[in-house]
């Protein structure tokens, strides 16, 4: 509770001037745009300051990090109010409070993970967002009214002490954990550094989320900037009126973080929320582009706010839950940035895009923006819901020792296909499978002869996220696609042979011709459409080739064969490429006489059932040894 009052006073200072624009240009006799500097500037800081800011949180707590905070906005909010007529000085100190903003809202989620258990942390996430949304009522709905009472130097000044009592109340009231841990959360999420930043990328559905969050807070802090100079103002709307309509988005935001994040946690969904509210927004914006009535701005200001301020704390804790074990404030620092980022972009870009319309100046930014909600609706249909929610557990690396044992597989299996001719230079690729949830890969670009194992690359099965410098193959989508749909293989090898690749060219089915070849690949080796390489193309197109086979040739390019372990994956290349040299020759005897196709059936169901029963024996008699 004691952070709620901190986080308010954080908003009030950064639109402190955004409902008064006009006025305080004249004042301190600027341009507008230097006036709106005041409130990018906390964006411009943010991108700055964003990762101290996490790495304080996560690696020395909420206390202190939070604490940092909150001295900033005090101090420099007391500076500004006592030198409220130097406008130079009013800058710097604006500045100084933006330092402070990254310190207070990227403990939010933290405080959510440390506090609260799962299903109740979006709500607790967006008891923070509201902190800060209702700041932001009072700078859009009481600032004028105080400016108009006390003038610019008073306004300063009374936002000055109370930015300095926040201060005092967390220093003196904040503790940095419950005496009971609530559940599972932070304490397993790993420490803040920059590899978690750098893998991060590699996690599809953040990557998503980090695009919509760049154009829905890019919209709003842009909104927001230019409501009264650049939006209303010029339709003859006072910057009274022109407060109130600001505020009523924020205030009726604030009930949508309410009810839209502790929805969410009742139905343990993210997904769906973020669409949903995504697209009944649009009409607000479509209102605000078009209507000069007051009271369809407010209605539409009070769509707007309900659905895009009320989703995002669940847009943040989604994240959270996404890029777990990254620690909260680093995934919530990085989604901050973006917006941040984009809010600077579309402040300036709104103003270059003004047009010579004395009513509709800005309308042209509105379409686009328009537009761009339309887009972020869609993108969200894409993204997937979080582990956290559905009560999957997150994929767990086994244990280190199985994990060389693999590597170290891969890399002598490897080297074993340039050997024996199945590939040259850096062609092909080679992996196994680890458990359910993680395979080893050869590196994107190797020569094998150089390849250690400590080159193999360990992917995710789940999202191909991978740790470390050295990429995998450009083919694992297709590797990762093997596994998810052949559950009983463990091994895959894509070749380049000779004559598998002289058959793949030309584009011909090979019928079964050989007892070992009906028996270890099956009833007869298809051709996948030719695609590009590392294409969703071509990973759709083996596996409807390798569907019921453990080898398929890919056309005018190589082949891809399957085992239940490395050695039998080797066998079918073998066999594969021994099948293929038979066919070409056989078509100088006139042509391959196929063996019966019931006959071939039945020849690779035996053999997978009799190697199974053999297979198992094995292992049963090496453990019992």
């Amino acid at each position: 509770m004691c952070m709620i009052p901190a986080l308010a006073m954080v908003d009030v200072y950064w639109l402190t001037f955004a409902p008064i624009t006009s006025e305080t240009a004249k004042f301190y006799d600027v341009s507008p745009l230097s006036i709106a500097f005041l409130s990018m500037c906390f964006m411009i800081v943010y991108v700055i300051a964003a990762f101290p800011a996490s790495w304080l949180v996560d690696t020395k707590g909420i206390r202190v990090g939070f604490g940092t905070g909150t001295l900033l906005i005090g101090v420099f909010g007391l500076i500004r109010g006592f030198c409220a007529s130097n406008f130079t000085i009013v800058t710097i100190a604006q500045i100084g409070i933006a330092a402070g903003q990254p310190f207070l809202v990227n403990s939010i989620t933290k405080v959510a993970a440390r506090w609260f258990p799962v299903g109740e942390r979006a709500m607790a996430a967006g008891i923070g967002a509201l902190s800060g949304y209702a700041g932001t009522v009072i700078a859009m709905v009481v600032t004028p009214i105080l400016y108009e009472k006390y003038g610019i130097e008073k306004l300063l000044m009374l936002y000055g002490y109370i930015g300095i009592s926040c201060a005092i109340i967390f220093i003196f009231l904040a503790r940095e954990r419950p005496a009971t841990p609530p559940g599972p959360g932070e304490e397993l999420a790993h420490k803040f550094s920059i590899g978690e930043i750098i893998g991060i990328s590699r996690n599809k559905d953040f990557m998503l989320l980090m695009v919509c969050l760049f154009i829905m807070m890019g919209i709003y802090n842009a909104v927001m900037t230019w409501v009264e100079d650049g939006i209303l103002g010029p339709r003859g709307i006072p910057a009274t009126q022109a407060g109130i309509i600001g505020g009523i988005m924020v205030a009726i935001g604030v009930v949508g973080a309410l009810i839209l994040p502790t929805m969410s946690d009742k139905l343990r969904k993210r997904r769906p929320f973020l669409f949903w509210a995504v697209l009944a927004s649009i009409p607000g914006f479509v209102g605000l582009t078009f209507s000069n009535d007051f009271t369809v701005l407010l209605i539409s200001s009070a769509m707007m706010g309900f659905f895009i301020l009320g989703v995002g704390p669940i847009a943040f804790q989604y994240g959270a839950e996404i890029a777990y074990p990254v620690p909260e404030g680093t995934s919530y620092g990085i989604l901050m940035t973006m917006g941040q980022i984009s809010g600077i972009i579309f402040i300036y870009a709104m103003d270059a895009c003004r047009t010579t319309s004395t009513t509709n100046p800005m309308n042209l930014s509105l379409y686009i923006f328009i537009f761009l909600m339309f887009v972020v609706a869609m993108i969200s249909t894409r993204l997937k819901e979080s582990t956290l929610m559905t009560g999957e557990e997150p994929a767990k690396l086994p244990d280190p020792e199985k994990i060389a044992k693999a590597k170290e597989m891969v890399c002598n299996s490897g080297k074993r296909l340039l050997q024996q001719g199945l590939v040259s230079g850096t062609w092909g690729n080679v992996s196994c499978r680890i458990n359910e949830d993680y395979m080893a890969i050869t590196p994107s670009g190797r020569e094998y002869e150089q390849m250690t194992p400590d080159d193999i690359v360990v992917v995710n099965l789940h999202d191909k996220s991978y740790e470390g410098d050295i990429k995998p193959s450009s083919e694992k989508s297709l590797h990762v696609e093997i596994y998810n749909t052949r559950k009983n293989i463990c091994a895959v090898i894509h070749t380049h042979s000779p004559s598998a690749s002289t058959v793949a060219a030309a584009r011909r089915e090979v019928p079964p011709i050989l007892d070992d070849m009906a028996q270890i690949i099956g009833p007869s080796i298809r051709v996948a459409d030719y695609a590009l390489p590392s294409t969703k193309k071509i990973v759709k197109c083996t596996i409807r080739a390798l569907a019921g086979r453990n080898a398929a040739l890919l056309a005018n390019h190589g082949a891809v064969c399957i085992g239940r372990d490395m050695a039998e994956a080797f066998v079918a290349c073998e066999i594969l490429e021994k099948s293929c040299r038979a066919f070409i020759e056989s078509e100088f005897l006139g042509g391959p006489v196929p063996i019966n196709g019931i006959e071939a059936r039945i020849m690779h169901e035996y053999y997978l059932r009799k190697y199974s029963k053999q297979k198992k024996k094995t292992e049963e008699d090496t453990s019992s040894t």
